[in-house]
């Protein structure tokens, strides 16, 4: 069950960890996002052609596993999968990031989640910006996708 708290508390979550379930990544989930931003190199959306990659098949755009974020966030669309639900907030707003990383290819066919944790939290004029830590995990490896420090602010 996910606990409803005042975004005051959320620094009562500094250093949590949290982490999403598997989500397998396809190749239909690559065409649409190639579609989308119109980058159709044939790494990410031609099987055959990226045969001779270094690789040996397609990966996923780095930009769909950042993408990834908001869906890890609200895993499905589903608030009860989230570790905490801010009520007093008007919004949480995309703040940017500190620092963004990409570390190993995403593969067709490969399992990803988020492990993540709050990393700082402070009031600020308009409510409070807070700073996760997010790693993007490939499923039997030991080296991580992809790693971010998000910022975020609740709007109060």
């Amino acid at each position: 069950m996910v606990n409803k708290i005042k975004a005051i508390d959320i620094k009562n979550y500094i250093g949590k960890e949290y982490s999403t379930e598997w989500y397998k990544v396809t190749q239909n989930n690559i065409n649409q996002f190639a579609d989308l931003i119109k980058d159709h190199q044939f790494i990410h959306v031609s099987p055959e052609e990226a045969k001779s990659s270094i690789y040996g098949r397609t990966v996923a755009h780095g930009f769909f596993v950042l993408s990834m974020l908001g869906f890890f966030t609200l895993q499905d669309g589903k608030r009860d999968s989230m570790q905490f639900y801010v009520t007093d907030a008007k919004a949480i707003l995309n703040y940017g990031f500190d620092k963004i990383r990409f570390i190993s290819a995403v593969p067709v066919g490969s399992y990803i989640r988020d492990v993540s944790y709050i990393s700082k939290v402070e009031l600020v004029k308009r409510g409070v910006k807070f700073t996760s830590h997010h790693t993007i995990e490939l499923k039997g490896q030991d080296k991580p996708a992809l790693i971010a420090d998000w910022i975020n602010l609740l709007v109060l």
